[in-house]
């Protein structure tokens, strides 16, 4: 199995808890089977344990550690637990009647009482409500209903639209997420109790864990997000005194059985480190997590926390943290590469990067252009595994976090907006400038970039007609059209691209994001377009037309096309999406 294969495999298994010797994780085995596997301690072989996914719902219950099924039958709910170690416990209750027709399951979360029981609150709608719906009439919106083994049904009718993240009995609120396209998402604490003076309070922030009336949400993303604790009886927001470390903090989640202590990821240079943080004190305790690259906070329960590691030089691992901040950690599929060496995060100019040496003589570059743009580049597993093909081939890689990459601050994340061909050129320029001072000119340098990296990669080639080439996988290449293919989906993107790009001005250059401009590459330059044709995200027609536009001007671009979306939906086009950009390199740069 290629590498690409194997990291796709390994990342659709879910990571549940930890057993002597290893992670417990689970995954599909076929479309009607879920096969939990656990480590083998001692090298004693254990027999993985099938769960038949049936019913309406299945979820893993993380303070139970078991996968838990619900099926509606009328106005009654089964309810199964399905441990990790092959038991089975099953009960069931009755719900109201539905006012109309009959319940239909939605979602459902868990949640725990005051008492520390494990419940369930369910998101239903009324059958009939959703035919009308379908026909052009009004529905009545959800219903949220509570329920527990051998405890009565409470139901509560939300006052606004919105996802239920949590149902706190303890605080007597349930806390919806407003979902607003691309801005911050609103979490709204709304009373159980219609009648109730307290009020609903709200937040603007992502959610990360709640319990006993506190939760963990994410505030001021993605320019300079801070963890925050919110007090859902009254709405107050507190931003925990030092914070554990340096950089923005990507993810958390309360670890023990109370709200007292939490385990922080922080991404720094490039890197996540992990952190065991007093809420109270703000006091930090770095954790032993070295060598992990990006760290993805994968499953809390009340023994710990799961973390899966993924790292170009040392391939993947998982971490298991306990209360007490110490650390389990265990080999995943993707083993480490002795010959390289991890990245060092440098500065070119005043944009920084990650750059990766290869082993040998260095013989060619690959600047690598992160999607977004708000995002960042982090040591992790780049282009399932390319990297490490490039690195061994003798081509140096430069991961650029430039101008309008999250991580850098608010400032830093805006600089570009209106005016991204100046911003990319200063990048660009400072980054050629410290190839050349390697001894790597701009015809032995490719572009390489996905989705709004790949357009950054195609106007790259407008701004330094030396460069070797480029290739795009999944760029967008129409801004305005773009805009209005999101904007028909959700109206709010229009101040958001508005706010980013010069939608309105009559010259092409100054949309920058346009064929037009885009073709005014240098005449010698290889561009090669990588995308699916079944892409929701940006446009496969968008690129067809305009590498039909290009090669009309007599330019050497082509496209790959393959049938995947916006990114590989199973191993096999991950193989071939793989293979595809690394061939197309290949030809860019003239590699043997």
């Amino acid at each position: 199995m290629s590498l690409p294969e194997l990291f796709f495999t390994e990342r659709q298994k879910h990571l549940l808890s930890w057993a002597e010797g290893g992670p417990v994780r689970a995954h599909m085995e076929d479309a009607e089977t879920l096969r939990i596997t656990s480590p083998t301690p001692h090298g004693a072989p254990r027999a993985p344990h099938d769960i038949a996914v049936t019913g309406d719902a299945l979820l893993y219950a993380q303070a139970s550690e078991s996968f838990v099924s619900f099926a509606l039958d009328g106005d009654r709910l089964d309810v199964t637990h399905h441990a990790l170690d092959g038991t089975r416990h099953g009960w069931s209750t009755a719900l109201p009647t539905a006012p109309r027709g009959r319940w239909a399951l939605q979602d459902v979360i868990e949640t725990r009482s005051a008492a520390g029981a494990t419940g369930f609150a369910l998101t239903v709608v009324d059958e009939q409500d959703e035919e009308e719906e379908e026909e052009g009439g009004e529905a009545e919106g959800d219903t949220l209903l509570l329920v527990a083994e051998g405890a009565g049904t409470v139901s509560h009718r939300p006052r606004a639209a919105g996802s239920l993240v949590h149902w706190d009995e303890g605080a007597a609120v349930v806390v919806l997420r407003e979902d607003r396209g691309p801005f911050q998402p609103l979490l709204r604490a709304e009373p159980l109790d219609v009648d109730a003076a307290r009020p609903v309070v709200t937040t603007e922030g992502r959610w990360l864990d709640g319990r006993d009336g506190e939760a963990l949400v994410l505030t001021d993303a993605p320019g300079a997000p801070r963890l925050a604790l919110w007090n859902l009886r009254d709405g107050s927001l507190r931003h925990p005194d030092a914070g554990p470390g340096p950089g923005p903090v990507d993810d958390a989640r309360f670890i023990g059985a109370g709200t007292s202590s939490a385990l922080v990821v922080r991404t720094y240079e490039g890197t996540d480190r992990a952190w065991l943080l007093d809420l109270a004190s703000g006091a930090a305790e770095p954790l032993d997590t070295p060598g992990a690259g990006r760290l993805l906070l994968r499953v809390a329960t009340p023994r710990g926390a799961g973390l899966y590691g993924l790292s170009t030089t040392e391939g993947t691992s998982y971490r298991w943290i306990s209360p007490d901040g110490a650390v389990e950690c265990a080999p995943g599929a993707v083993p480490p590469d002795p010959a390289l060496s991890p990245p060092t995060h440098t500065y070119l100019g005043t944009t920084p990067a990650l750059v990766y040496e290869p082993p040998g003589e260095t013989t060619a570059a690959v600047i690598a252009l992160h999607g977004g743009p708000e995002s960042q580049e982090r040591d992790e597993l780049r282009w399932d595994g390319l990297y490490r093909e490039l690195l061994h081939r003798g081509v140096l890689v430069v991961g650029l976090d430039y101008t309008g990459s999250s991580g850098y601050g608010d400032a830093f994340l805006r600089r570009p907006w209106k005016d991204w061909e100046t911003a990319f050129g200063r990048d660009l320029d400072a980054c050629l400038t410290a190839l050349r001072d390697r001894g790597v000119t701009a015809d032995r340098t490719a572009l390489l970039g996905g989705s709004f990296g790949g357009s950054l990669a195609l106007l790259g080639c407008v701004l330094a007609e030396d460069l070797a080439g480029a290739v795009a996988a999944a760029p967008l290449t129409d801004i305005r059209r773009q805009a209005a293919r999101a904007a028909a989906d959700d109206a709010r993107y229009t101040a958001w691209f508005s706010e980013r790009y010069d939608l309105a001005s009559p010259l092409a250059r100054q949309r920058t994001f346009d064929p037009k401009h885009l073709t005014t590459a240098g005449p010698k330059q290889r561009v090669v377009i990588v995308h699916g044709e079944n892409d929701r995200v940006t446009s496969f027609e968008d690129s067809s037309t305009l590498v039909a536009r290009a090669r009309e001007l007599g330019l050497p671009w082509s496209l790959t096309a393959d049938a995947s979306g916006h990114v590989p939906d199973d191993a096999d086009e991950a193989r071939f999406r793989h293979d595809q950009v690394r061939d197309a390199l290949a030809a860019v740069l003239d590699l043997p």
